[in-house]
């Protein structure tokens, strides 16, 4: 099947996958979630694994509600397809709970485990936030507005995340599809279909 998108702004996505709860006392970071003094640095300023939850008013665009990021470790990405903006990251198959990657050669299993998206580009072995569960955060990262690539099976209901047909530079090798039964982690849900 080919690959199609679905708009940021119908997906959910369930942070409780990644362990622990969001420090409701912490705010939104000094430069913002992306900042160059957190974001994309080569030592975590941030313990990995936190979490931070925001609301998004919905008053710039996409949904009200919450919105959870996490601070994770981008531990590889595939040479070819770099990581960027709104590609889907999985956990990494060191077993190490806060290393992610977007290459299918080092994941932990097809659709296995949680997922998150990226908030831009990263370099291998630098840390940073990704958005990990509730509405797409656009008030706080503008530039997730818009699609996220998807493998064209994606369905209203239950999401899960596995290979694209055609992964390239501006889209990674991960997308959002429709869980298969039994075999699939359920990493949130969609409230439109793909297209």
């Amino acid at each position: 099947m080919a690959d199609e998108n679905v708009d940021l702004d119908y997906i959910v996505l369930n942070h409780e996958m990644w362990p622990g709860r969001p420090d409701l006392m912490m705010g939104v970071p000094p430069d913002g979630f992306a900042g160059a003094s957190h974001h994309n640095v080569i030592a975590p300023v941030y313990r990995l694994g936190q979490k931070i939850q925001v609301y998004n008013t919905g008053v710039v665009a996409g949904l009200a509600g919450y919105s959870v990021f996490i601070y994770l470790k981008l531990e590889y990405q595939d040479l070819a397809n770099i990581l960027a903006v709104k590609e889907v990251v999985a956990l990494h198959s060191d077993a190490n709970g806060t290393d992610v990657t977007n290459d299918l050669g080092t994941d932990l299993g097809n659709s296995l485990g949680p997922a998150a998206v990226a908030l831009g580009a990263m370099t291998t072995d630098y840390y940073g936030w990704f958005w990990c569960g509730g509405v797409c955060p656009e008030e706080f990262v503008p530039t997730l507005t818009g699609n996220i690539r998807t493998d064209g099976t994606l369905a209203i209901g239950s999401i899960g995340h596995g290979p694209l047909a055609t992964p390239g530079a501006t889209v990674g090798e991960i997308g959002l599809m429709a869980p298969a039964a039994d075999t699939s982690t359920v990493i949130g849900y969609a409230m439109h279909a793909d297209a």
